[in-house]
């Protein structure tokens, strides 16, 4: 774990506490029991659910919701040049099971002179729970997940917390209006299958990247983020067009060693309301361009 530019370490949290509210009994046969959120040092997380239920043989989408404090920041599966990744270990009843977080993109934060990819505000991380076809509906299912974040300004805070969520097993369920709007966002801020093609080929201390096909961003904010770590520089890259193929030009990384067969990147173009992300994956090439190229 990279604490770069972090000064200080401050461990502890609270769990906020939340007034009895008086349900009629037929909501409390189809609501979700919600636990109080974990009130942390600089950042709010739950568990929540897109939907009121779950039904046998389906996926149900879960997420991690982090309300962060102004200036504050968790982080992207890649953090960049310091952070640690958001994880998450899942408890659940048998026959549960629970896919990887389906991180949206991230947007890029500067920490002094240090850039970070990350989160900021509220968020939630969303995970697929596969729910077995033999749950018996008129049931209930408790799930649980420890997770453990960092949070950082100028200062990196670790945090863990266990956060459970029971719901109940129907043959149908309704969407939650509580926390579909946070759900929509991170649908439409995670990244889409591209299918360009391209290369990346590092020379010296540079890398530049190739992508060609249907769909290219012509114009905008575009942004790219590397999934793997030390193979980039942080710093954000420069564009430019060549007829039907976007070229980026990015930094090699200091840390670069072990150089993995291929790239996995994420292109953002837009911000706020109008991002939009794709994911793309290119060999990577490490050496002299060919002449004949």
């Amino acid at each position: 774990m990279n604490f770069s530019g972090c000064v200080r370490i401050i461990f502890g949290m609270r769990v906020a506490q939340t007034p009895a509210i008086a349900l009629p009994a037929t909501l409390l046969a189809v609501a979700p029991a919600r636990a109080a959120p974990v009130q942390t040092e600089h950042l709010a997380i739950e568990l929540v659910a897109e939907r009121t239920a779950l039904v046998p043989g389906t996926d149900a989408l879960l997420g991690v919701r982090l309300q962060h404090e102004p200036h504050w920041h968790t982080y992207w599966i890649n953090p960049g040049d310091s952070g640690l990744e958001t994880r998450l270990q899942w408890k659940l009843p048998p026959g549960f099971a629970a896919g990887s977080i389906e991180w949206p993109a991230p947007r890029r934060l500067a920490a002094g002179e240090l850039t970070n990819f990350g989160y900021v505000d509220e968020i939630v991380l969303p995970v697929r729970i596969a729910v077995p076809a033999d749950a018996r509906p008129g049931g209930t299912a408790r799930l649980g997940v420890v997770a453990n974040w960092l949070v950082c300004e100028d200062t990196c805070i670790p945090g863990k917390a266990t956060l459970e969520l029971e719901l109940p097993i129907l043959a149908d369920s309704a969407p939650d209006d509580r926390w579909q709007a946070l759900f929509d966002h991170a649908r439409a801020a995670r990244p889409i299958a591209s299918g360009w093609r391209g290369e990346a080929r590092v020379s010296g201390g540079l890398v530049e990247i190739t992508l060609a096909g249907a769909g290219l961003p012509a114009d905008g904010e575009l942004d790219l983020f590397p999934v793997q770590g030390q193979v980039l520089e942080a710093a954000r890259p420069e564009f430019e067009r060549d007829g039907e193929r976007l070229v980026v030009h990015a930094q090699k990384s200091i840390y670069f060693a072990n150089a993995p067969e291929r790239l996995d990147l994420v292109l953002t173009a837009g911000v706020g309301e109008s991002l939009r992300a794709w994911r793309a994956s290119v060999p990577l090439i490490v050496g002299p361009e060919p002449a004949s190229h």
